[in-house]
C-alpha cells in the first residue's frame, strides 16, 4: 500500500517512530525508533539481540506509529510486515538514520555488532490530522 503523500514530511521529519512488535505470548512490546523514510517507505535498522529483531523473526507484524511533535494530535499509524531482514554489515542503513536524526554517525553498539535492515510493508494505514483551529 503506497503512503499518501500528506503524511511523506512528518515521515521525513526527525520525529520518533514508536514502533510495537509482537512478543512470544502475544503481547505488545514497543520501542521508540529512529528510522528512514526513503522511497515513499520506512526503513529501520535493528540490533542483534535485541527484542524487536527477535519479535520480528518470530512475527513479521509491526506497527509503526509517528507522532508530530509541534502538533500531538496529528499521527500516522502504519500497520503491515516487515520486508526481508537484510545484513547490514557495513552499517549503511544505520548511517544513514543517524545522519538524519543527528548530521553524524557514531555507532554505540560493541564493534562488530550485526545490524539488519528491513523495511515495512503497509497493509493499512490510520491517522488523525489534528483538531479544526
Amino acid at each position: 500500500m503506497r503512503i499518501p503523500d500528506e503524511f511523506h514530511p512528518l515521515l521525513g521529519s526527525t520525529a520518533v517512530a514508536f514502533v510495537s512488535t509482537l512478543g512470544r505470548a502475544g503481547e505488545p512490546q514497543t520501542t521508540p525508533l529512529w528510522f528512514l523514510f526513503r522511497d515513499g517507505a520506512v526503513h529501520l535498522s535493528l540490533v542483534e539481540g535485541r527484542q524487536k529483531l527477535r519479535n520480528l523473526r518470530r512475527d513479521p507484524r509491526i506497527s509503526v506509529v509517528v507522532v508530530d511533535p509541534a502538533r500531538p494530535t496529528v499521527y500516522v499509524e502504519l500497520r503491515g510486515r516487515v520486508a526481508d531482514l537484510v545484513p547490514d554489515p557495513d552499517l549503511l542503513l544505520e548511517k544513514a538514520v543517524a545522519v538524519k536524526y543527528t548530521g553524524a554517525h557514531t555507532d554505540v553498539e560493541p564493534p562488530g555488532t550485526p545490524r539488519f535492515a528491513t523495511s515495512v510493508v503497509v497493509e493499512r494505514i490510520t491517522a488523525q490530522r489534528g483538531h479544526p483551529a
